[in-house]
This record gives structure tokens, C-alpha cells and sequence, in this order.
């Protein structure tokens, strides 16, 4: 497995009967092929509870009692990770059935909590899909580095700013001192769990999900890092962050010329633009995205947890959760689009696109969704993040029952104390414009735009479950930022 290049590799699966008594061979694979994947005893047995959770689900909820079903259970190495996706034909999920969540597949796996991430997908015709992930034991960065180091990198004064740096990319045979970068930076506090291990980091860059540039000093020692995510290889827009400057090199300037590389990067692969989320506890990330011209979409409150920690940038730990203000930096233009936005935010909205200079036809959808008939059912794909206590719920179909399912979705992540939760919704339907309000008043309210998220903008709207945010530590640089964190705050007092 040392030569993973791919985004994902199928290693096994099966087809099984959907009886109950077949159920312990099943979990026998599922134990066998994620032993000789490399997890360890005790991974093994929580991926097994997961699995029959979810394998469970289906025998007693996907068939009529008179009907003899089947499932899969398949089993795909990803980079740094295993994921067993158990997947069926049977009925659509009947959340009407389900009371407080304690029957529900969904609730019940959430609250064992065994996976890294769960993923609950919809298939259309092909059926549903339940992704329970693990991520495999790397050693972390703690292993390659002595008891020695670790007291000389803390007390390392500031560098003089004339020595030289080189920017480049960043290959495999970096992954060690860059997480060597993080951990100086912030010690264990990071967003990202993955880059505390060397491994996970090298798959991803061979994956190609993942692509970092980084600087360097005389001794060719990693004191910059900053990377772009992709959710698959042709992807047209990026996702930056994991901008991290050593204690010793800030104050040069590094951030704008680490993004700028990475700009004409997206520029050379021809796609159409990055978005990152800059922290708002303070003005530095802001500054340097707004320096290179990007602009502001979007502000999401409580979505950096609080045990992030910038060490000589904060004074102390914030014990709330923080802030993040969306950018988006376009790189060329994408082709026209139709869009919906709801009437109540289609102001702010046609601001954000004027801002970024995205031209787009903002239509009304009326005329449209008078004439046409929607499915019944509609498909919400979810997304759980356990290290970070967030989730995102993503529309892949609206339905007539849109607002009874994500009433449902929602009030299982609030059961599982889920901090905060996104929901997007795409601006290029009409049915955005019909339905957005009727979800706000579950909750929800304006976080804002990300184009070309999905092969088209979305609208984020944002749901924070009894998470205390403190307003007066947000920090916004821009005139246009600031409306729009006056404009959010607004909305979601409402």
C-alpha cells in the first residue's frame, strides 16, 4: 500500500442477503480486510459496532417485510484512510417513521461516534450509500522529533528578515518537516488533524487532492507551508488554507507570496478560482487574501473550534469556538449562470457577485417552480466532520418533503451535540428561491456564497446548536466584510 496514487482504491466487497443471520459474516470481512489494511485491534472493533449499525439499519428498513433484498458492504483505501460504505436499492429512508433518533441509523451511529468522518449519501436510482471512515494509525509528528528539539523550538528568537527564502512546491519527501512547520506553529491545536502525520500527507500530495507550496530557509529548513484542497482531481475551484508561517519568519510578507504561487498554479491547471476561510481572531489571513485580490463572500460564525491556537499571534486560548470570513480569489471567468437567490438576501448576494466580479443571470424563479413538479422525496447528503464537531448538509435534490427531512436531519446532528451546521444550497435551481426561507425558520440563517462549490455556486446557511459565539472578538478588515458580518448578525437575530 505504499504506492497509493490514486484518489481511492476498491479493495473488497460483497453482496449479502438482507437477513439478520447473515449479518456476523459481514462483520467477519469487515474485520479481516481492515486488519490487513493496518488498523489496530482496538480501530477494529469500533469499525465493526459502525458497520453492523449501519448494516443493521438496512435489514430492518430498506425492505418490505414479504420482500427478500440485498446490500453491499465494499471496503476502499482513500489516502490516510479506510472507508467501508454499506450500500442498498431498498426504500428511500422513511424519516417519518423515526421519533427522537434513538431507531434511526443515522442517530445511533453518530452517537457511537467510532468513525473519523460519516458520510450519508444519496444515489438516486442506484439507491443510499452510509461511508464509515477511519483513518489509518500513522505515527504523528511527536515520533520525529526529539524531547531535545522540542524545548529549542519554543524558545527560538525572530530570524533577521534579510535571509533569503525559496518558494516552491512541496513533494513527499517533505511531509516530515512540514509537519515540523505546524507543530512549532501550533503545537497540537491545528483545524486539520491530518497534517500532524507525515503519511496521511504524503498520500494526499500523491493522490493529487492535495497540492502545498512551501518556503524555505538557507538550511533548507520548511518555515512556510500553504496548500489547496480539491474534493477530486478535475476540480474547478480549490479550496487554500493551511497557511502556517514559522514564529521565527513572520512580518516578510510570506503568506501573500506563498498564495500567490499557489495562484498561478490554479492558473496553469485552468481552473476558475479559490476560495479559502480566513480566521477571524485576527487580521493577518484577511489582509494578506484581500492584498493578492481576493474578496469576501461569506462569514461563518463558530466554524474554527476552540482549540485552535495561534502561538505569538494570541495571548491565550479562546474558550469559544471562532470565526472564519469566506474569500474567493476568481482565477478566470466560468460560463454564465442562471441563478435563484431567495428575494430577502438577493441584495447581499448580487453584492458578493458584483465584488468578486462574477457575472451572473440573477433570475426569478416564479414562473419556473409554478410549472413544475417536483420529486416527493428529497435527498440531503451529510457530512460529519467528528474532529472538528461540524457537519454539512448539502441538497442533491429538492423534493415536496424538503423541509420535513432536513427538519429530521437536523434535529439528529442537534442530538448528537453537533456544534455547528452547514447547510448549501444550489443558487443555479429555482427551488433555492421557494424553499430557502422555510429552512431559515428551522434555524438556519445567511452564512454566504461559494461559487462554483458544486459545477455551480451554492448558498451556505449556517445553524450553531446552543454554541456561544463572542461577536466582539471577530475581527473583520474590509469595509464590504463588515457589511456583511453586520448583515449576518442581523439575520440571525431575526
Amino acid at each position: 500500500m505504499n504506492d497509493i496514487k490514486k484518489e481511492e482504491q476498491r479493495i473488497a466487497s460483497i453482496t449479502v442477503i438482507a437477513k439478520i443471520e447473515y449479518l456476523p459474516a459481514v462483520i467477519d470481512f469487515v474485520r479481516y480486510i481492515s486488519s490487513k489494511l493496518g488498523l489496530d485491534d482496538k480501530d477494529v472493533k469500533r469499525l465493526e459496532l459502525v458497520v453492523e449499525e449501519a448494516c443493521l439499519n438496512v435489514i430492518e428498513h430498506a425492505f418490505d417485510s414479504d420482500e427478500v433484498g440485498t446490500f453491499d458492504v465494499i471496503i476502499l483505501r482513500k489516502p490516510g484512510k479506510i472507508v467501508v460504505a454499506v450500500e442498498d436499492q431498498g426504500l428511500p429512508f422513511d424519516f417519518k417513521k423515526f421519533k427522537t433518533g434513538k431507531e434511526s441509523g443515522l442517530g445511533m451511529v453518530l452517537m457511537r461516534a467510532f468513525a473519523d468522518e460519516i458520510h450519508f449519501i444519496n444515489l438516486g436510482h442506484r439507491g443510499k450509500r452510509v461511508e464509515l471512515i477511519k483513518l489509518l494509525p500513522y505515527k504523528d509528528v511527536e515520533a520525529y522529533i526529539s524531547e531535545e528539539e522540542k524545548g529549542k523550538v519554543i524558545s527560538l528568537p525572530p530570524v533577521p528578515k534579510d535571509i533569503p527564502l525559496n518558494i516552491r512546491l512541496m513533494t513527499q519527501d517533505d511531509s516530515v518537516s512540514m509537519s515540523r512547520c505546524i507543530y512549532r506553529s501550533y503545537g497540537y491545536s491545528y483545524g486539520w488533524d491530518f497534517i500532524y502525520y507525515p503519511e496521511r500527507v504524503k498520500e494526499l500530495l500523491q493522490s493529487g487532492l492535495l497540492t502545498s507550496c512551501i518556503a524555505l530557509n538557507p538550511g533548507e529548513e520548511i518555515v512556510g507551508h500553504f496548500a489547496m484542497m480539491v474534493d477530486h482531481k478535475d476540480s474547478q475551484v480549490g479550496e487554500t488554507g493551511m497557511a502556517v508561517v514559522d514564529p521565527r519568519y513572520r512580518g516578510r510578507g510570506l503568506f501573500k507570496q506563498m498564495k500567490e504561487f499557489m495562484v498561478k498554479y490554479a492558473q496553469e491547471r485552468g481552473m476558475f478560482g479559490i476560495y479559502s476561510e480566513a480566521v477571524a481572531v485576527h487580521p493577518y489571513s484577511q489582509k494578506g487574501n484581500i492584498s493578492i485580490g481576493a474578496h469576501e463572500t461569506g462569514l461563518l460564525l463558530g466554524l474554527v473550534p476552540a482549540t485552535m491556537f495561534f502561538k505569538k499571534i494570541q495571548k491565550e486560548h479562546k474558550k469559544k469556538r471562532q470565526s472564519a470570513v469566506l474569500f474567493y480569489l476568481k482565477v478566470k471567468d466560468s460560463s454564465i449562470q442562471d441563478v435563484y437567490p431567495p428575494f430577502h438576501h438577493s441584495s447581499m448576494i448580487r453584492s458578493i457577485y458584483e465584488k468578486n466580479n462574477l457575472k451572473r443571470n440573477i433570475r426569478d424563479a416564479s414562473e419556473l417552480i409554478e410549472h413544475t413538479e417536483l420529486p416527493q422525496n428529497a435527498q440531503i447528503d451529510v457530512k460529519v466532520h467528528t474532529d472538528q464537531n461540524s457537519a454539512f448538509m448539502r441538497i442533491t435534490q429538492y423534493g415536496k418533503d424538503i423541509e420535513d427531512l432536513a427538519r429530521f436531519r437536523l434535529k439528529e446532528l442537534c442530538l448528537r451535540r453537533i456544534d455547528c451546521i452547514y447547510m448549501d444550497l444550489p443558487l443555479t435551481h429555482p427551488a433555492t428561491q421557494k424553499f430557502c426561507a422555510s429552512l431559515e425558520m428551522l434555524g438556519f440563517f445567511f452564512g454566504g456564497v461559494i461559487p462554483e462549490m458544486f459545477n455551480g455556486d451554492v448558498l451556505r446557511l449556517q445553524y450553531l446548536n446552543n454554541v456561544d459565539i463572542d461577536l466582539n472578538s471577530i475581527v473583520v478588515v474590509s469595509d464590504f466584510g463588515k457589511e456583511l458580518f453586520d448583515y449576518i448578525t442581523l439575520v440571525r437575530s431575526d
